[in-house]
């Protein structure tokens, strides 16, 4: 059985740790045994602690604290551990530096994000991660940023993100309605994602003025309808506000972070994701295994699960009002299209992001 010591700086809710998270569903306990480093504590711990896996603080000050490299390097030999595996810069370079101070392990790094570096980070990540054996990228798009970033194709490895479809066939109560007290008949349109620049809430409230405009001239008739966005963050209370400012706190709910994210999906009629770059979209994954029709921008990642060869959901150009604000009132009059999007997607993502292909793709890389 591997040992495999994943390294991460915050243990928080977002897609990494939902990424972490998957992976163990798959591998912890059976092929693999999962431990995770992390630097600073947070809401994330409770999962990880529900599935039995050892959590080891370690101080990560910076991407060049030697101090952590030099405890790492410990961490590794006391627990004999055959695997590192990354998922960030930080981290990444302080693993690096370990196995350079003699620290045995390999070193896997998967790339989950698809920001525009600058030119020293770039040119540091081509001299360091020579030291990586592998390099995976969550999407095509990561995988292209990182050739253009001069990093050899042969270091790295497409692996997408998955999902395992079989959990969310399972029938279970559904509250969210119930809690919010919305009716069975109020059609609810959902977003999950963190609260930060990139995610792009502006845009999604300014396309939900504008589809309030469009309502008010009976675009929808009679219909009654929610935005329901979840998820935690730097920006949700400067959003809170917008939604007050452009008078449209009422149509709005901020739930805040949650756990029950599967029971808010299947609670809900539409998915959007209004996100300025994606490197690859495990939301939307979810919301498909949820049946339902999405809605996202053309963001990086995003098209390899939503596009027009498909004809699985609608894309739209980051920043159209219109086109998104038009998109949901079409979904919101057109069930028949609603229907036909989620079910093309769904054959997608069981063909193509089945978590069981996805764990073995990367057990295969802690084995070469």
């Amino acid at each position: 059985m591997k040992k495999v010591l994943h390294l991460l700086n915050y243990l928080g809710n977002g897609g990494t740790e939902t990424y972490i998270y998957s992976l163990a569903k798959k591998l912890h306990n059976k092929t693999c045994k999962f431990y995770l480093a992390y630097s600073e504590d947070g809401i994330g711990r409770k999962m990880f602690e529900d599935m039995d896996i050892e959590l080891i603080h370690l101080d990560m000050k910076g991407p060049f604290d030697i101090n952590a490299a030099k405890k790492l390097k410990r961490i590794c030999k006391e627990l004999s551990i055959d695997v590192v595996h990354t998922h960030f810069l930080r981290e990444n370079y302080i693993s690096i530096i370990s196995k350079l101070l003699g620290n045995r392990p390999k070193l896997i790094n998967t790339r989950h994000m698809l920001l525009e570096n600058s030119k020293g980070v770039i040119l540091t990540n081509k001299l360091l991660t020579r030291f990586d054996d592998a390099i995976i990228a969550v999407s095509s798009s990561v995988k292209n940023q990182l050739l253009e970033e001069g990093i050899p194709e042969k270091r790295i490895e497409l692996v997408y993100n998955g999902i395992d479809i079989s959990e969310w066939e399972s029938p279970f109560e559904l509250t969210f309605r119930k809690e919010y007290n919305m009716p069975e008949d109020m059609l609810i349109i959902t977003s999950v994602s963190r609260f930060t620049e990139e995610k792009g809430h502006e845009f999604l409230l300014d396309s939900i003025d504008l589809f309030k405009t469009y309502t008010e001239n009976n675009k929808i008739g009679e219909k009654k309808f929610k935005f329901v966005l979840v998820g935690d963050g730097v920006l949700l209370e400067s959003m809170r506000k917008k939604s007050y400012e452009l008078g449209i706190n009422d149509d709005v709910i901020f739930t805040g972070f949650r756990r029950d994210i599967k029971n808010i999906l299947k609670s809900s009629d539409i998915f959007v994701s209004h996100s300025k770059s994606e490197a690859f979209g495990i939301s939307i994954l979810e919301a498909i295994a949820a049946k339902l029709p999405v809605i996202t921008t053309d963001s990086g990642g995003t098209i390899e699960i939503i596009n027009h060869t498909y004809d699985d959901g609608i894309l739209i150009d980051y920043g159209d009002k219109e086109a998104l604000a038009r998109s949901i009132i079409n979904l919101i009059n057109e069930e028949e299209l609603r229907n036909s999007y989620s079910s093309k997607a769904l054959e997608l993502v069981k063909q193509k992001f089945d978590l069981d292909k996805i764990a073995q793709s990367t057990y295969n890389l802690y084995l070469d």
